[in-house]
């Protein structure tokens, strides 16, 4: 038999938005959906078990995006197929309920990242047979949006927790939902806030940040240069925030891989703000002035998709275009490697009576 045309190759790629209860994650997800090109009209395929596991609790639901917008109580997946960068690729989109009450949020955040690993432990398990699926597909979380109360003047200390906790298993990207409650004054002071917060006082892991350790290693592989370039280093080694860390790079020199990267330094946490639905059908709401997704005020309309106003468009950019394959790398690379250092090793303490490391 031929082997099978790469013109039918079919790339996965799955996000989760996480976050507390009312910030916008299902918004985000109608959003997101209401703006892809969709070439055809197709009931969804039935995916592999692995998002209705056991440990997941994870259902398909269509109906999720019919009638009004509603809180969303039960984990759910959407699938769709497009095409990106002339590649066939199925988005599937993970809806989880928002974190609510202080006493649950451990136990909904253990629920997560149970499910992340479960996907890893399907993978472990496929590559441990002798004759492998050559249909399998890769359900793997390739990131995780975390949404953030725009009403909060920083991450508190559940954010941190939540943050700590999943970055250690999954890509997560920060998102301010409802930005619409921000006055651009208030937007300005937040961003940089948070990222004060995730990269120069708690030091949290999330996607793009620049790695200390690997900053580290390069600068002892270069101790024998002068001692005038050792100086300059030493003063970049631990940058009090970001931006002097992005201040070391002439971005015009820099290769079109890295300027994507300080590309999307510079514009995390992104914004975002959900279009206004018919209350009845869940529809966006008609406006003048070609707004397709928006928000009528009673003063003035605005266009959810627009740059003045949202992020959105930029970071639909980043999740199917810019740094998809990022993600994918990252990934398997990182978190799927780390995980499955982390169950072998389990293994094999157990198999010859280690004590295991709470």
């Amino acid at each position: 038999m031929p082997p099978r045309s790469r013109k039918n190759a079919v790339t996965h790629f799955n996000i989760m938005v996480v976050g507390f209860s009312g910030v916008g994650k299902t918004c985000f997800v109608r959003t997101l959906l209401e703006t892809l090109a969709v070439e055809e009209e197709t009931p969804l395929k039935k995916r592999r078990d692995s998002f209705m596991s056991e440990n997941s609790n994870v259902i398909m639901h269509e109906e999720q995006l019919q009638g009004p917008i509603e809180k969303t109580l039960t984990p759910y997946t959407i699938s769709r197929e497009i095409e990106v960068d002339k590649e066939r690729l199925v988005l599937t989109v993970i809806d989880t309920p928002g974190f609510h009450q202080e006493y649950l949020v451990d136990k909904q955040l253990h629920d997560i990242t149970k499910y992340i690993e479960h996907q890893f432990d399907l993978t472990l398990a496929e590559e441990s047979k002798v004759k492998r699926n050559p249909k399998a597909i890769d359900t793997q979380v390739h990131c995780c949006l975390y949404f953030i109360d725009p009403i909060k003047s920083s991450l508190d200390e559940f954010d941190i927790r939540i943050l700590k906790k999943l970055s250690n298993r999954v890509n997560v990207i920060p998102i301010i939902g409802k930005a619409d409650h921000l006055t651009l004054a208030q937007r300005n002071r937040l961003k940089p806030s948070i990222i004060h917060d995730i990269y120069t006082k708690y030091k949290i892991p999330v996607y793009g940040m620049p790695d200390e350790e690997e900053e580290e290693e390069e600068e002892e592989e270069e101790e024998e240069e002068e001692e005038e370039e050792e100086n300059k280093k030493e003063k970049i080694k631990e940058p009090q925030s970001l931006d002097d860390f992005l201040s070391q790079f002439d971005y015009e020199k820099e290769d079109v891989d890295t300027q994507s990267v300080i590309d999307y330094l510079r514009i995390i946490p992104f914004t975002f703000i959900a279009y206004e639905d018919d209350p009845e059908t869940g529809k966006p709401i008609a406006l003048d002035n070609n707004i397709k997704l928006g928000r009528d005020f009673g003063w003035g309309s605005i266009d959810c998709l627009g740059e003045k106003y949202s992020d959105f468009i930029k970071l639909k950019h980043t999740l199917l275009s810019a740094h998809r394959r990022y993600l994918q790398l990252d990934t398997v690379e990182r978190y799927y490697e780390q995980y499955r250092t982390e169950r072998l090793m389990y293994k094999r303490a157990t198999k010859i009576g280690l004590p295991i490391p709470s």
